[in-house]
């Protein structure tokens, strides 16, 4: 489930749990987000226990761009972004939101409540000078 709508980049990841540690997904298609008019680059995963494995998704975003990130899930869980140092509990049917610059390439992943590092790779963002 993938929309861009008014500049919005919505990006439905759909995982599995069970995943076993250090597995990867194999790659999936990559798409370019744009800049709402308030110059900020939304982009949304979310992360529903009852299908199967996907394959990666990876965002484009405006290389420095500011990028709030919005990752849902039909369970609790938590979300860790290891490269900006961040782990946020979501609640089953909630969001969480973290907003940071784009200067590097930041894998989205989720984990059992409580995980400080592991879990699993929903998603990528990757900067580019676009």
């Amino acid at each position: 489930m993938r929309a861009l709508l008014a500049g919005t980049l919505v990006v439905g990841v759909l995982t599995g749990c069970a995943a076993a540690p250090g597995r990867t997904s194999s790659a999936g298609p990559t798409v370019t987000a744009t800049a709402q008019p308030s110059n900020v680059v939304r982009v949304r995963f979310d992360h529903e226990t009852r299908h199967h494995e996907e394959p990666l998704r990876s965002v484009v975003v405006p290389r420095g761009a500011t990028v709030e990130l919005v990752v849902g899930s039909d369970v609790a869980r938590r979300v860790l972004v290891p490269e900006l140092g961040r782990a946020l509990d979501v609640t089953a049917g909630g969001t969480v939101t973290i907003r940071f610059l784009a200067l590097g390439t930041l894998s989205v992943r989720i984990a059992e409540a409580g995980a400080v590092r592991g879990g699993t790779v929903i998603g990528r963002v990757v900067p580019r000078i676009l």
